[in-house]
């Protein structure tokens, strides 16, 4: 990718904004949850809210730095875990969301998102409309390989965002809690 600052296109700087503003609606949200709050879950058997959140700042390094080549800054790391309880998912894909012994914390919740936002905040500075639309081909979790662009990427990462922030804010409701997620 180019390696120029801020050359954002006018025309995304609004609709990057939003996105981190409804970023910081979610953390604000889960801020004050207590532990055993942040494992409510819709439905036995369904993520708990800590889980949704796990797998939507894993994600964002999938996406961004597995599948497009950007510079991870060690956060990845963050996201190991030693063991899974979810059968079927090889250890070297998996992420919190995988291994239900070990709940996360708001705090630790609060700190992958702003850690993960970092890395995206960079890509956004610098990528150009031309960087935006630039074919890459990579191999996916599964060994599929897949020809995506970083556009693509920002929709689809936004959109996996938007989903499961539903998640997080009907299972906030439901519970009598509030929210700010929109």
């Amino acid at each position: 990718m180019t390696s120029k600052a801020n050359t954002t296109p006018a025309v995304l700087k609004p609709f990057y904004a939003r996105w981190e503003s409804q970023q910081e609606n979610l953390l604000n949200s889960i801020r004050p949850l207590s532990l055993e709050q942040m494992q409510l879950r819709p439905a036995p058997g369904e993520w708990a809210i800590w889980q949704l959140c796990g797998n939507m700042a894993g994600g964002r390094l999938y996406w961004f730095c597995q599948m497009l080549g950007e510079d991870d800054r060690g956060f990845s790391k963050i996201f190991k875990v030693d063991h899974v309880t979810v059968p079927g998912v090889e250890i070297e894909w998996a992420g919190w969301e995988d291994n239900e012994d070990q709940p996360r914390s708001a705090d630790e919740v609060i700190d992958a998102f702003h850690k993960t936002w970092e890395v995206i905040q960079d890509c956004l500075d610098r990528w150009t409309e031309e960087d935006l639309t630039r074919e890459v081909t990579s191999t996916d979790a599964w060994g599929k390989e897949r020809t995506i662009t970083p556009g693509w990427v920002v929709s689809h990462v936004l959109h996996h965002e938007i989903h499961h922030g539903s998640e997080i804010a009907l299972i906030l409701r439901v519970h009598g809690l509030p929210t700010q997620i929109t």
